[in-house]
């Protein structure tokens, strides 16, 4: 399991409407342990620069990665080839901001293309997918459209999970409202 987590305190700046920078820090660290969690026994390897990140990874049993500061893309490709070159054939990538995320084992398929695009069918929440291709990553606008066409460039098998779970994150004020609208979550700032 690959996780890039930028920082805690400098992420989700949208958030700034709904959560003082406290509190936004603190459900930024409560979304990355639930994602940690719903990882379950799968190693984890988390990308960041930050250090409160690199303490939050090693005290919840995570390898971290340094984030180079090269950008989000360049960064996942460098902790994929890393992954790859040390033995690992397959790889799962998630982000950090998924409240909801549980068990995110069942996105791996054997020598299969998984991903979990966003509820807007815009970006990419999770995707699985094995090590032994030039998978382009391509996370930003449109990333699910990317990625699809991507897989489908080197031939690989492409699985598309539509689960509310995976598919809910947290990007805009109006997200974090329907989250809090939701659900009985506890996070910080639901109270």
């Amino acid at each position: 399991m690959l996780i890039p987590i930028r920082s805690f305190s400098n992420s989700k700046t949208r958030l700034a409407k709904v959560l003082d920078p406290s509190h936004r820090s603190d459900f930024i660290m409560e979304c990355a342990s639930n994602v940690l969690a719903a990882a379950g026994e799968l190693p984890t390897v988390i990308i960041t620069a930050d250090p409160l990140v690199r303490a939050f990874a090693i005290a919840k049993g995570a390898f971290v990665l340094e984030d180079q500061g090269i950008g989000l893309n360049p960064a996942v490709r460098q902790a994929f080839d890393l992954l790859r070159d040390h033995g690992v054939c397959h790889v799962t990538v998630a982000h950090g901001d998924l409240p909801l995320a549980q068990d995110l084992t069942t996105v791996f398929r054997q020598d299969e293309f998984t991903i979990v695009p966003d509820r807007q069918h815009d970006g990419t929440n999770v995707m699985s997918l094995p090590t032994r291709d030039q998978f382009e990553f391509s996370y930003g606008p449109m990333s699910f459209e990317k990625h699809l066409h991507a897989a489908e460039q080197i031939k690989l098998k492409i699985t598309v999970i539509e689960e509310h779970q995976l598919s809910f994150d947290i990007d805009t004020p109006e997200d974090y409202e329907e989250l809090l609208r939701n659900s009985q979550s506890g996070f910080p700032g639901s109270n």
